[in-house]
């Protein structure tokens, strides 16, 4: 026969069985209820990290673009302004030793066979010679007796050296003067230095 106390026992076993079966279906359905919750979360916290990384990332290289592409303009402009620097010197110089070997031989040789080659080649008959005095005296005796007939010589004093020519029967300009000369010149200097460079 059984005994109360097995029948406590069997009881407490029935009793213990339903509440743990009825425990595991709750946590079943907790489980399965806010188990997708929880992992949505989760996909949806983990979607959020990934993106903010990206962002983030995204910021950086931008930012590293910027400052290389800011470094790399700034390397440009300081070796764009050197290289003005040493091209604005050499223009000096030669400005410079222009005015050196104004009163030298070759220089009055220049200007004077320059005149009389254009009056020659360009069969000029009537001309206005605008000069600097102090040129004229340095190499105006060179000029051709023949040529300096058919000259009404003008002094401006700001050119610097050489001269310009106006032929008044072709109404032709020639521009010698020595500004002129490293003007067309430039390009040629600029050129050549920054080759150098």
């Amino acid at each position: 026969m059984i005994t109360i106390e097995e029948k406590l026992n069997f009881f407490t076993k029935l009793v213990y069985e339903k509440v743990e079966k009825e425990n595991r279906d709750i946590i079943q359905r907790f489980e399965e209820e806010y188990g997708k919750i929880l992992i949505e979360k989760k996909k949806e916290y983990e979607e959020e990290a990934k993106n903010f990384e990206e962002r983030v990332k995204s910021e950086i290289e931008l930012n590293r673009t910027q400052i290389l592409s800011k470094a790399h303009i700034k390397g440009k402009r300081i070796i764009l302004e050197r290289k003005n620097a040493i091209y604005n010197k050499a223009l000096e110089d030669v400005i410079s030793y222009i005015k050196e070997i104004k009163g030298k031989k070759e220089y009055r040789q220049y200007f004077s066979n320059k005149l009389n080659n254009l009056i020659k080649i360009n069969n000029i008959k009537e001309a206005n010679l605008i000069v600097s005095r102090q040129d004229w005296e340095l190499w105006g005796k060179e000029v051709d007796e023949g040529y300096k007939k058919v000259l009404k010589v003008e002094f401006e004093e700001k050119l610097d050296g050489g001269f310009i020519l106006i032929d008044l029967n072709n109404n032709l300009k020639y521009d010698f003067s020595i500004e002129n000369i490293i003007d067309e010149s430039r390009e040629k200097i600029g050129e050549k230095l920054f080759a150098m460079l």
